[in-house]
């Protein structure tokens, strides 16, 4: 189908949706139109129930993020919020989070937005009949490199960047986001100077008398919909369903069964995982205490990064605890309390059963090329404890 329906929320302070029927095929206006905050969708639905709609919001309204996240699918899912919990100045739950499809450590695209304009929308639209395909901010229907400037509102796509905002702040914002060499098309309304507000563009801007017009020529619409999670949309109609009822309630019923199976198979192997999830979490809060740990995995290696980043380039520390652990292996008799690093040689802490115990640590070190200082040993509750000095043996 070449036809569509954009259907554009109002502005903050307005007191109008607008709407417009667009043919793609031919890129033009078929026909348009407004109605009141108040008045209801039903005759909208009605005549263009047969055809996709976007729902097109004002962009200040929607904050667009973007995160890596080590893992993807539901797991990093659950993690998202925690990771945009820095970034936010609200409280996560009045915010609704729309992404993509989340995959381990790979950039995705976050839109966050307020719940209470959700619910405004969501009421708007409620019993209308449309087929609503999406819902997006402005900037987010537009491609990248893309300036849309009326005497109120401006909204910009970069690939940097995307925002809506009052026209008469658009020049600042240029200057601290965009910077000098960002370049952009400029697509200004009609009868307007648009050198008076941005005078970066050097190139003549084109000019419209709609700017629901502009994004429906240019539409090229993210892959995110607002309408998602607890906002997703739900179908009147389960006609289909009824008919099709017993056939599902059987095959449910014969994969409920095949899942249960494999349930009953993998379950030990799950509680070793929880464990074994557990022992990193025990791990992570004995080397860093007080931290607050999400995911232990992914956090030890960004401060493993961390250490090797910070590092010269001929570090030895990595290659250093390799030989370590390897002259740890079986040393269930022996922990390490605490390690530090200078550079030049690694001091630990350390508790041991007895002092054998760590004559036989300490001789597995020497066969792992250190040279092994001991400093002062005392009595515990449960054994000893005290500090040993690594640096490289002398060749």
């Amino acid at each position: 189908m070449s036809e569509r329906l954009l259907l554009a929320m109002p502005a903050p302070g307005e007191s109008q949706l607008h709407w417009l029927h667009w043919d793609v095929s031919s890129a033009r206006a078929i026909d348009s139109g407004t109605l009141a905050v108040d008045e209801s969708l039903a005759a909208l639905g009605e005549r263009f129930a047969a055809l996709p709609c976007y729902v097109v919001v004002p962009g200040e309204w929607v904050s667009w993020q973007r995160v890596v996240l080590p893992k993807g699918g539901k797991v990093g899912l659950a993690a998202l919020p925690y990771q945009l919990e820095e970034q936010l100045c609200s409280d996560l739950e009045s915010l609704h989070l729309a992404c993509g499809r989340i995959r381990a450590n790979e950039a995705c695209d976050v839109l966050v937005v307020e719940r209470r304009h959700m619910d405004e929308w969501q009421a708007m639209l409620a019993s209308s009949g449309l087929q609503i395909k999406a819902m997006l901010p402005d900037y987010a229907m537009l491609p990248s490199n893309v300036v849309l400037l009326d005497e109120q509102r401006a909204t910009v796509h970069l690939d940097n960047a995307a925002t809506a905002l009052q026209s008469e702040n658009l020049h600042s914002w240029w200057q601290l986001v965009a910077g000098d060499g960002a370049s952009a098309a400029l697509y200004c309304q009609r009868d307007m100077a648009p050198q008076a507000v941005f005078s970066e563009f050097s190139a003549p801007p084109e000019t419209f008398n709609q700017r629901l017009e502009v994004i429906a020529a240019l539409c090229r619409p993210w892959p995110i919909n607002l309408l998602s999670g607890d906002y997703a949309a739900r179908e009147e109609s389960h006609s289909e369903l009824r008919r099709l009822r017993w056939p599902l309630l059987l095959l449910l019923t014969l994969l409920g069964l095949h899942w249960l199976q494999l349930g009953l198979e993998v379950v030990d192997n799950r509680r070793q995982i929880d464990r074994y999830e557990q022992g990193m979490v025990a791990i992570y809060r004995d080397t860093f205490p007080g931290a607050r740990v999400v995911n232990a995995r992914s956090q030890m290696r960004s401060q493993l990064n961390a250490l090797q980043g910070a590092a010269s380039s001929d570090s030895e520390f990595l290659p250093w605890l390799e030989r370590i652990a390897r002259a740890s292996k079986g040393g269930a008799a022996l922990r390490i309390q605490q390690l530090n690093y200078d550079g030049k040689a690694i001091k630990l802490l350390v508790d041991a059963e007895d002092y054998g115990a760590v004559d036989s640590w300490v001789a597995a070190l020497a066969k792992q090329g250190f040279a092994v200082s001991r400093g002062a040993f005392g009595q515990q509750d449960s054994g000893i404890s005290g500090q040993l000095e690594l640096r490289e043996a002398a060749q």
